[in-house]
């Protein structure tokens, strides 16, 4: 199955959680900087341990900042941009004269602003660095002689930086815009090319795996299938008139790491309805059908696929049910008599493995009355919200509730709802099918009432 793209929004949060790490590590080294700088000692040696404190603050604010970007935890971006223009005029306040020359530190400042918190932000944010910067000239102490920078050249800058300001988020929001309609666009065509998609499998599917089943006289029967992907849905279920009063019950999963399951269930459908009708044991179908499926699998470089499969013959002239068991999870009879559910073991390694397998069958008597209830893991390997399997046990208790129901249909729809209701706040990890048979058929055997009026 493949993995699903990072939509539009997941990846503007990636690359904005990539700016504020930039942004960390150009502050490292803006600090880095400053340290080493012959201003810090010049201002160390004459502010002192005030100095060292702010240097200290700022690291461990840095150091906090990366932390948190690091481990994907937000914190708001207009205070981090106010706290930089803080930091930069506190650098320009220490500095004293010649601190003007820091001022292309706060453009770094306002571009990232324009970035994150678009036009308004940028400019609220470049005349807040205005402000810090104009009074940090003001109040830095001059030595003797020394002259302040003049209200003209000051003005000058603070214009440059508000409009700097203004025309770099302009450009982010416009190129914000643009990749937010590529974005669009292509979801839309990935969207369409999803429902076609779709579709095509819907299509496929009407045709392959069937939306009702034929109609059989003495046996009552309903299904239930809900796929967990719709177009990657490997379960198969049928019933094949076999002639006379005799009918192919089947029950399968097609299973694989790189296939998708109905690409298989056409060539799977059509091998086993031919087998079915030319071969009446069900084991010697399996060995048709393995050598098949298994010739499939190798043209398609697919060896890991394989098919589970049930497949049983219900036979009303003689009573009896007669089947197979490729590795699907057993069905179960439920007697009419009320006696202990009989499950139908697996009697051979699944389809599509080793073309020489040999599979066996068994046989058991049938009654009016009794229920054979076919399933896929599906049905068993539903989650509610505590992450709970339901388990094999704990779906044939929801069948046994329901066994005494006066139809298949009616049947198949409570243990169905049942398992829904129990996965509605869980998980559905496979595609579900539920198929239910009860014999309805009073005449069955050959001492029926049938038989002798025939005679």
């Amino acid at each position: 199955m493949s993995t699903a793209a990072p939509s539009p929004a997941a990846q503007t949060e990636v690359r904005s959680r990539n700016t504020e790490i930039a942004v960390a590590v150009f502050r490292t080294i803006f600090l880095l900087i400053v340290l080493f700088s012959p201003q810090f000692m010049q201002a160390r040696g004459e502010r002192g341990m005030l100095l060292v404190a702010v240097v200290i603050a700022a690291a461990s604010y840095n150091l906090a900042l990366f932390v948190l970007h690091m481990r994907g935890l937000s914190f708001p971006r207009v205070i981090i941009s106010l706290a930089d223009a803080t930091l930069v005029s506190l650098w320009v306040y220490f500095c004293g004269p010649g601190g003007e020359r820091f001022v292309v530190l706060y453009y770094a400042v306002v571009i990232v602003a324009g970035l994150w918190l678009g036009v308004s932000g940028a400019v609220i944010i470049a005349v807040f660095a205005s402000a810090q910067y104009v009074l940090a000239l003001m109040v830095a102490p001059l030595p003797g002689g020394a002259e302040r920078v003049s209200a003209g050249a000051t003005v000058l800058q603070v214009l440059f930086l508000i409009v700097t300001a203004g025309v770099v988020s302009v450009v982010a929001q416009l190129r914000e815009v643009e990749r937010q309609t590529v974005a669009s666009t292509l979801s839309r065509a990935t969207l369409q090319e999803y429902w076609q998609r779709i579709r095509i499998a819907q299509h496929v599917e009407s045709l392959v795996r069937p939306p009702r089943l034929p109609a059989a006289p003495g046996l009552d029967v309903a299904f239930r299938f809900r796929p967990a992907a719709t177009a990657e849905s490997g379960d198969y279920y049928d019933l094949i008139p076999l002639g006379g009063r005799r009918w192919g019950a089947c029950i399968a999963d097609v299973r694989g790491k790189r296939s998708l399951g109905i690409a298989y269930l056409p060539t799977f459908k059509t091998a086993l309805r031919l087998a079915a009708r030319d071969r009446p044991s069900p084991a010697d179908l399996f060995r048709e059908v393995n050598r098949l499926v298994e010739a499939e699998t190798a043209e398609r470089l697919d060896p890991e696929t394989f098919i589970s499969l049930c497949y049983a013959v219900i036979d009303l002239d003689d009573g009896s049910l007669t089947y197979a068991n490729a590795g699907h999870e057993p069905p179960v009879v439920f007697p009419a008599s009320g006696d202990e559910p009989i499950p139908l073991p697996g009697t051979g390694m699944v389809l599509g493995v080793l073309p020489e397998s040999t599979y066996a069958e068994e046989r058991i008597p049938l009654h009016s009355g009794d229920a054979i209830v076919f399933f896929t893991d599906g049905m068993t390997e539903v989650v509610d919200q505590r992450h709970r399997l339901l388990g094999r046990e704990d779906l044939l208790k929801q069948v046994r509730m329901h066994a005494d129901d006066p139809t298949a249909d009616a049947m198949v729809t409570g243990v169905f709802d049942s398992v829904n209701e129990y996965a509605k706040d869980g998980q559905r990890r496979d595609d579900m099918t539920l198929l239910v048979i009860r014999v309805t058929a009073t005449d069955l055997g050959p001492e029926s009432p049938a038989e002798e009026q025939h005679a």
